[in-house]
């Protein structure tokens, strides 16, 4: 479903292939819905987002690397968490 609010783009890259990319909007309802939490609930959200792409990605590395332990995933989660932080 196109929206009449999305952008588009060209997305140059390294090789110099060009790419298409559609930059979906947040809708405007749920803009007006966000705007009105509090600031613990913008942290609780963005806390519950974070956990929930550490999980994905757990699984992805597992389902990847279905012979590494639990504490390998661990590490390659913590690892590409702190990439370029250290």
């Amino acid at each position: 479903m196109d929206r009449v609010d999305n952008r588009t783009g060209i997305f140059h890259t390294i090789d110099g292939e060009s790419r298409e990319i559609v930059v979906e909007l947040p809708d405007r309802r749920l803009l007006e819905i966000y705007s009105r939490w509090t600031p613990a609930q913008r942290l609780q959200a963005a806390a519950d987002q974070t956990r929930y792409l550490l999980e994905a990605l757990a699984a992805q590395l597992q389902s990847l690397h279905p012979d590494w332990s639990p504490e390998q995933v661990r590490r390659e989660v913590a690892r590409r968490q702190l990439e370029d932080r250290v």
